[in-house]
Parts: C-alpha cells; sequence; structure tokens
C-alpha cells in the first residue's frame, strides 16, 4: 500500500485481487471451451468445480502471502495515534497524514508478487452465461425489529499498577508519544512500540531432521531443541509475548493475566493433522500457528487461583506480528522469523513448543537484538 494511500482503500485492493483471480479462473482451459462451443451438458457445473478447486488450491497462498488490510488492532493503534499526534500540537491533517503513513499492512512478499503477475498474464476470456429465470418473489413476513444490542462496558485494566521492564521501554533520547489502548497506555515511536526486536532469523542445518522448538518468555528468544549437542539450544528468531507492562515478563501475576499476559511455560502441541498445523485465522486476519498447552510447568511458583486462570486463557499462536501491534499469550513475529519458522512447523521438522520461564541456555543465548534507534521527530509534527 503507497504511503499516503487511506486504510479504507485496501478493501478495494482486495476486491481487485479477487477479480483477478476469477479472471484466471475463467481462462483455464475449461472455462475456455465453453467461450468457444456450444454448452454441453453437465459443463456449466463442470467450470463451477473448477473455480471451486482454483480457489482451494490458491486461497492459503493468498491469506498467507497477500495482506491487505490493517488488523483490528492495527486500526485502533492508528486512531490512537492520530489523537495523541493533536495533543502533541499537529494539525489534524498532520496528525492523520503521520498515522496513515506509519501504520500500514506489510509490504507484499515475493510469493505474493509472483501470484499477481500470475493474474496478470492470463489472457482474458468472456464467458457467456444465461442468467437465471427471473421468479416472482414471494411474500414474507415483516421481520421484528432487532433489538438494539447492549452497550459493552468500558475495558478494566488489569495490573495496571505495573511498568514496562527497563529493557522494553524507550532508549533515553527517543521521541515517543503515549496512547491508550484497550486501558493500557502504550509508548510508539515513528508508529510502533519502543525497542522491538530486529526481525533476524538463524535456520537451522538440515540435520536433525526434527526438533522442537524452545522458548524463553523472559528473553523473547526462540531456539532449537534436540537431542544432536551441535544445534540444541542454537537461536532461530526473537519474538514478542505479552502486552504493556507485562510484555516478555514472567511474572506469574501477568501469566495468569488475560488480554496482557504472555504464554505461559510448560509443554505445547501443533495441530495433529499437519496439514492444519499453519491455517488462516479469520480474528487475526493473518496465518497463523496454532499450540496447545499439554502440560504447564513451574506450578510452584503459581497459586491454585492463578493456575486456574492460566488453564482458562484459551487458544495460543504463533503469528506475525505488525507494525503497532503487540502480541498477547502468542508469539509474536517479525514478517521474515514468521515466514521462516512457519515453514519448519508446516514441513514437519519443528514438532513442537516447550516454554520456560528464563534462559534454559544461558551460556549459548545470544543477547537480545533490541532496536533502541528510531527516526521518528516530535518537532516534525509542527512543520
Amino acid at each position: 500500500m503507497p504511503a499516503e494511500m487511506p486504510a479504507d482503500m485496501s478493501n478495494a485492493r482486495l476486491r481487485g485481487a479477487l477479480a483477478a483471480c476469477l479472471l484466471a479462473v475463467l481462462s483455464l482451459p475449461a472455462a475456455g471451451a465453453l467461450a468457444q462451443a456450444p454448452e454441453p451438458p453437465g459443463a456449466r457445473s463442470a467450470a463451477a468445480g473448477d473455480i471451486a478447486n482454483f480457489f482451494r488450491q490458491v486461497g492459503d497462498q493468498i491469506y498467507e502471502h497477500c495482506i491487505f488490510e490493517l488488523s483490528q488492532e492495527q486500526l485502533e493503534v492508528q486512531q490512537a495515534l492520530i489523537q495523541a499526534y493533536i495533543r502533541q500540537g499537529a494539525s489534524s491533517a498532520m496528525a492523520r497524514q503521520l498515522a496513515v503513513k506509519q501504520i500500514q499492512p506489510p509490504k507484499l512478499s515475493a510469493e505474493c508478487e509472483q501470484i499477481k503477475a500470475l493474474w496478470k498474464t492470463e489472457p482474458a476470456v468472456v464467458v457467456s452465461v444465461a442468467p437465471p429465470p427471473t421468479r416472482a418473489p414471494k411474500a414474507e413476513a415483516a421481520a421484528p425489529p432487532a433489538a438494539a444490542a447492549p452497550a459493552s462496558p468500558p475495558p478494566v485494566p488489569v495490573l495496571a499498577y505495573k511498568k514496562v521492564l527497563p529493557q522494553w521501554d524507550c532508549a533515553p533520547g527517543v521521541d515517543y508519544v503515549t496512547i491508550t489502548h484497550r486501558g493500557y497506555e502504550r509508548k510508539l515511536t515513528d508508529g510502533d512500540i519502543c525497542s522491538p526486536f530486529e526481525d533476524v532469523v538463524r535456520p537451522v542445518p538440515p540435520t536433525p531432521e526434527t526438533f522442537r522448538l524452545g522458548y524463553a518468555i523472559a528473553t523473547g528468544r526462540l531456539f532449537v531443541l534436540a537431542d544432536d549437542a551441535r544445534v540444541n539450544g542454537r537461536t532461530i528468531a526473537w519474538a514478542i509475548s505479552g502486552r504493556e507492562a507485562c510484555r516478555n515478563n514472567p511474572d506469574p501475576e501477568c501469566l495468569a493475566a488475560k488480554a496482557i499476559g504472555p504464554l505461559p511455560p510448560g509443554e505445547y502441541a501443533f495441530a495433529s493433522d499437519k496439514d492444519r498445523r499453519v491455517t488462516w485465522g479469520p480474528k487475526t486476519k493473518r496465518m497463523v500457528a496454532a499450540v496447545y498447552l499439554r502440560k504447564l510447568w513451574n506450578k510452584e511458583r503459581f497459586t491454585p487461583a492463578q493456575i486456574a486462570a492460566i488453564r482458562a486463557r484459551g487458544n495460543i499462536a504463533i503469528h506475525v506480528r505488525l507494525k503497532g501491534e503487540m502480541s498477547e499469550a502468542c508469539l509474536g513475529l517479525g514478517p521474515k522469523g514468521w515466514e521462516y519458522v512457519a515453514s519448519l512447523i508446516r514441513d514437519g521438522r519443528a514438532t513442537g513448543l516447550d516454554v520456560f520461564v528464563d534462559e534454559p541456555y544461558p551460556q549459548i543465548a545470544e543477547a537480545a537484538p533490541i532496536v533502541r534507534t528510531s527516526a521518528f521527530s516530535l518537532s516534525s509534527l509542527f512543520k
């Protein structure tokens, strides 16, 4: 999406993409035959089957590689940024321009560009389809007026007294603005959270063929767990888990806090069906790898009430973290980190996930690649 294009124009792009996809379907051999000869019996149903098969084959690719819309959280953050910039003295027009420029969907991947190029090379074929017979509309009883939905109460902040851990706070000298999101304060610089991880990837050697993923809550490090001592403990990538003051905070209160806590320590499994381990998440509007808690660890650190709250937190997932977002009870990776980790899960090399409170391999663990700088300047609001 161009820097100055409003977020609502992304829907038009998505509609255009789907139209191009349909055009490609209609140019398949079965559809082309319909355009050149009288329609034989059953041809229409065959063409419909071709369309359905095509969408089944490429649907996951489209969703995985071509994200056109801002997520719900990004939309909320974008609106909160506008208000924050106005409070700092920016004009309404300048505030909106900055927010639109800073909070955008990720850039289209190389795979998405290839899909778009494929659509553009397909020849256009006009297919004549007889319209359905016209039928008189049936009289319908008037539906009773829908009851007004009750107004949802404002969110009640949990652990609002906690402060962001120093390693995740804005570095000295970095300009930032503070927004309020779902009842919590969040510092943003250039539209993103302060001190994110660099999007680095350390590829796993060809052997071992299979291994488990390990994750340290306190540091955000994702690594290899294998019997082979040569690769055991080696870094793969870095992921954020938890929101606001509970970001990568292994405090028991945070681990038991729904909506802001990081994922709890324990042994996790992927979906039993290999083909369903990386799937489209309609709520997150992106591809995700769901993980399921099989065994909770470090129970001695938690009260019975905290253990019950941890078990009630629901499903957890690994996914890409978009600009401006944080990640509650999940692992939010950068785009490159997500693509690589998703491939490990999809190909069956990564067979599960173990989550640790603290770093289990301090002797070989790398220092977290935290981004401490920012090009954002408050003075830009008054230009």
